[in-house]
């Protein structure tokens, strides 16, 4: 993000009223590459430049939380070859940046069905969470194979599993 932009952004900013969590689905980059005569992984490429601002703007104007819903359930159903290149996107991205995570005192932690990853993908991720584990800066947080379905599962599986142990009652 240019100087001269998040001067103008953070002028208009209460400090007092700045929220604590932000929350991005990152969508639409593919359709916005094709309505501008490219290809969609130049969209999703480009996606990478806008969360690099994004994650800038968010310490600058002192948001503590921001995730960033990186990939859904729903996204696994696209053409094998746009999964692949979003994955090695992805790893790239975490090999690249894991520099300036830790520059930053950026903590980077993941949240969703991890074990859906392909092997290295999911090591990378694994590895730069550690990596970061000590940061105590904006925490980065990737949502990586989640859905809402999944997620109210997940609730009833752990409301279950407490009633079986005799946490909580019905």
């Amino acid at each position: 993000m240019s100087a001269i932009v998040l001067d103008k952004l953070t002028k208009h900013i209460h400090r007092s009223k700045v929220p604590n969590h932000v929350a991005v689905i990152m969508d639409g980059n593919g359709r916005w590459a094709k309505k501008i005569g490219k290809e969609r992984f130049f969209g999703h490429n480009s996606g990478v430049n806008s969360v690099r601002d994004t994650i800038e703007a968010c310490i600058d104007i002192g948001i503590n939380n921001l995730t960033l819903y990186v990939f859904s359930m729903e996204n696994w159903k696209r053409p094998e070859s746009e999964v692949k290149a979003l994955m090695h996107l992805l790893f790239s991205s975490i090999d690249d940046e894991l520099e300036n995570l830790n520059k930053n005192n950026i903590k980077l932690n993941v949240i969703g069905k991890k074990d859906l990853l392909p092997n290295r993908t999911k090591t990378r991720l694994e590895a730069a969470v550690e990596e970061t584990s000590k940061n105590t800066g904006l925490s980065l947080n990737l949502a990586i194979s989640y859905g809402s379905k999944q997620e109210i599962i997940e609730a009833v599986k752990a409301i279950s599993d407490k009633v079986k142990k005799n946490i909580i009652s019905l």
